[in-house]
Order: C-alpha cells, then structure tokens, then sequence
C-alpha cells in the first residue's frame, strides 16, 4: 500500500494535537462535586464504533459526539483519499422515553489520482426509544430511527430520502466485557433507467468491548451490511479502537479499521470526542 500523502499526515497531526488540548482543559476542569451540578452516570456514545448503544442520554441534556475520519480505496487502480469532519452526532434528551438526534458528517473531501472534490453531505433526523433493561439473560434493548435528507451539494447526496430502522441490544458479559449489537434495515432509492428503484440494505454490527481497569476501555467490531437487488454490493468491515473517559462527561476515541470487501476502504483511520451539556 501506497505511504499516506503528506497532506494527510498534517490533517492527522492536527487532529491528534487537537484532542491532546481538549483533553487538558477537561482534566483540568472543576469536577460536578466543585460546581454543584447533579451528576448523572458517566457519558455512553454511540461514537467511535458504528454500532449504537440502546442507552439513552439523560434527560434535558445534550449530548456532542464529533470527530475526523480519513478513508483510502484503490478503485481500478485509482487511489481515492477520504476525508470527513466533524463526523458530527448531537444528541438530546427530551425525556427518559425519547432522545432526539442529528447526524451531519459534515464537510466530505475526496483526493484521487483524478483530481480533488469537496462538499458538504446529506443530513440525518432521528429518534431513540429505550425497549427494556438489562435483566439476567435479556440485554439491554433499544430501538433507532432515522431518515437521511438529501440536503447535501450536487455530487455528495443520494438525491432520495432514505429511512432506517435498527434495534439495539448489549448484554453485560462480565466485569470487565461487554457486547453490543445492532440489526436492522434501510431502504436505499435509487436511479434506474431513468428512473427510480428502491432496495433494501439488511444492516448489522457486532462489538465487543473491554474494560482496562483505568480510563480507557478497548473495542473490536464487525459490521456491514447485505445488499438486496441485482448490482449492489454487500459491505463488510472490521475495526478496532480505544475510548479515554477523562471525566463523567467528557470522552476521547482513536480507531483503525479495514474492509473485507472490494467495495469498502481498504483501511480507515478516526479520531474524535464527545461531551455533554445541560440545558
């Protein structure tokens, strides 16, 4: 494999640099003991790994989950670099039944053997609803919905709306492991012949994580999808990465991964924080 371009280097330079001082200021920050503020438990995120976790921000809070993502595949021997920032998620709690959500991954730039293009992408809308508490055998379960809208520019927008549905799971396994997994579906419109066509994407993921008795917890995951209709490709991926929880509220992630198929990034790279707000 090509050596990562030099321009990508400085990008990843400033990320890793701007996590650094992030992390200073909320080390250094008063604790919620000091300042009076009612504690919850501390921050869940459905960041860094693409499964979502079935547990809901508190309620009247605002949850920011943010990062930089940087993807290359050699397409028929045309190397194309992926970079995506702020890869955000904003999260709201309206109630202990109902979490309010935004996915904008925000400024898309792509740098091949052809040329560079830029743009902002589509925009999702959507909603989780807790389903039951972990109990003996049965998992934690929630449900997610969402709906992408193509609000992106011309060449980084799917032209349709595409809904989405998972249920989310994840069992306690031990003190220190636990699995969460998500499955569901997604209708994905399509143009054909001039027209239009809608398939569906049979989406999973499968992660587990580990506790390292600190402040950093380990990950490994297995996610995708299967592609209905003639000519679309099944995705399949692998990652791994670490979370930092530097206070209750405030986290940092750093992850790798590759694709198991021609269609998916040979490998990717991200970074990214999350905290919350009260409000």
């Amino acid at each position: 494999m090509d050596p990562v371009r030099p321009g990508v280097c400085g990008h990843l330079v400033v990320v890793l640099s701007a996590l650094l001082v992030t992390s200073s200021f909320a080390a250094s920050a008063d604790t919620p003991e000091e300042t009076g503020t009612v504690v919850e438990d501390p921050i869940v995120t459905d960041r860094p790994t693409d499964s979502a976790s079935p547990l809901l921000v508190p309620r009247h809070t605002f949850q920011v989950e943010a990062g930089y993502k940087f993807t290359t595949l050699d397409e028929d021997g045309n190397r194309i670099d992926t970079q995506v920032a702020p890869d955000l998620l904003l999260r709201y709690g309206f109630s202990r039944r109902f979490e309010g959500r935004l996915v904008a991954a925000g400024w898309n730039f792509k740098d091949s053997d052809s040329g560079s293009e830029g743009g902002f992408t589509d925009v999702s809308l959507g909603a989780k609803f807790p389903l039951g508490q972990e109990r003996g055998r049965r998992p934690q379960m929630g449900l997610l919905v969402d709906v992408s809208l193509p609000v992106g520019q011309s060449d980084f927008t799917s032209d349709y709306v595409i809904p989405k549905v998972l249920f989310l799971a994840s069992h306690t396994l031990s003190e220190r492991f636990a699995l969460t997994y998500n499955t569901g579906a997604s209708l994905v419109t399509s143009k054909d012949n001039g027209g239009s066509r809608t398939d569906a994407d049979l989406i999973y993921a499968v992660a587990l994580s580990r506790a390292t008795g600190g402040k950093a917890r380990l990950f490994g995951e297995l996610y995708g999808a299967f592609a209905t209709g003639s000519g679309r490709p099944d995705r399949h991926s692998i990652q791994a990465g670490t979370t930092i929880l530097l206070s209750r509220i405030f986290q940092i992630d750093i992850r790798g991964g590759v694709g198991l198929v021609d269609s998916e990034p040979d490998w990717l790279f991200g970074a990214g924080l999350a905290f919350r707000l009260p409000f």
